[in-house]
């Protein structure tokens, strides 16, 4: 068990790579265009994370960076976000765990899985609205998955560094 200042310290260099990874997305990715869409690195965050953290921290992660992004960012509904990032980290966890090691192929799977998540979340809320063109919507979903998959190659290396430097007992 790690002394509970060697764990405050984690997740607060895990909270300033975030800070980063967001501060990528305003100032590079919202100004990358394709058929009117833009990459939307937001969901790959928990799903990264929790691949190396695991099933009990990465749904915690999730949850922090949900409410974070629903203070932030516009959403189907209040609460979207910390709806799906949790859910988003849950099935990473399960994926890095039970199936595929952690590593750049596991990456790209659990991210991907994020982006189905937060569209399918999208998708149901579209939905129980009374409105939505499901097959639009889904080639959105596409669209943006295809953006920010790329993106998966600046993330993993960021939480993996920080998962093994800051992620060792002493």
């Amino acid at each position: 068990m790690l002394p509970k200042s060697y764990t405050v310290f984690k997740w607060l260099v895990y909270a300033l790579a975030t800070l980063l990874l967001f501060s990528l997305q305003s100032l590079l990715l919202n100004h990358i265009r394709v058929l009117n869409l833009l990459p939307f690195l937001y969901p790959v965050l928990p799903a990264v994370a929790a691949m190396y953290e695991g099933p009990r921290r990465g749904p915690v992660f999730g949850l922090c960076l949900g409410v974070v992004c629903d203070l932030l960012l516009p959403a189907p509904f209040s609460g979207f976000f910390t709806l799906a990032f949790p859910v988003t980290a849950i099935v990473s966890a399960y994926i890095a765990e039970n199936f595929i090691s952690p590593n750049f192929l596991c990456a790209l799977v659990v991210s991907a899985c994020g982006l189905l998540v937060t569209a399918g979340f999208r998708m149901l809320a579209e939905i129980l609205s009374g409105g939505g063109d499901l097959p639009l919507m889904a080639r959105t979903a596409a669209i943006e998955a295809a953006l920010t998959m790329p993106f998966v190659l600046l993330v993993m290396p960021v939480y993996r560094g920080i998962h093994r430097r800051c992620g060792t007992d002493y």
